[in-house]
């Protein structure tokens, strides 16, 4: 059975949540092993960072794969590292395949609910439920989406605060 956590392109080389945050970032700027546990700290709201034992397995799997590289070596030995070409496609191969990841994300979401949510009328299921219908929205609609959804904040931000 396949992970909702793991990402596979058609050309093959199923990779981790983790491996792909990985190459998105290191695409923008060479970071070191200690910037990406701290950034993924942060960008989860501190709910998770990633332990050294699992980060620089993954930094030395990558890197022998030929998808990350070592981009230079500064003080103390710290080594930063950037995506590769390769790392750069294979990231871009999966980010094209949108639809089976939006099911796989639907999959997990079936769970959230059932563990958390209670059913798709709750407030998490419509939260979900408006996710998975901004997805299926045609290109070039965006500028309305974006108006209703900015329209359904400040409602919600109007009963947060009364």
């Amino acid at each position: 059975m396949a992970s909702l956590f793991r990402f596979s392109p058609r050309c093959g080389g199923e990779r981790s949540l983790l491996a792909l945050y990985i190459l998105h970032t290191l695409k923008e700027h060479p970071k070191a092993g200690y910037d990406l546990i701290k950034e993924i700290g942060t960008v989860t709201g501190g709910a998770w960072e990633p332990s050294k034992s699992t980060l620089y397995p993954l930094l030395r799997h990558l890197k022998e794969e030929g998808l990350i590289a070592v981009a230079a070596t500064e003080k103390r030995s710290k080594t930063l590292f950037v995506a590769t070409d390769a790392g750069r496609e294979t990231l871009s191969g999966i980010q094209n395949m949108g639809k089976e990841q939006h099911r796989k994300m639907s999959q997990y979401k079936q769970l959230l609910i059932a563990v958390f949510g209670g059913s798709e009328n709750s407030v998490k299921g419509l939260l979900f439920g408006i996710r998975d219908i901004v997805e299926e929205i045609p290109p070039g609609k965006e500028k309305q989406v974006i108006e209703v959804l900015e329209q359904c904040r400040d409602q919600l931000t109007r009963i947060a605060s009364s």
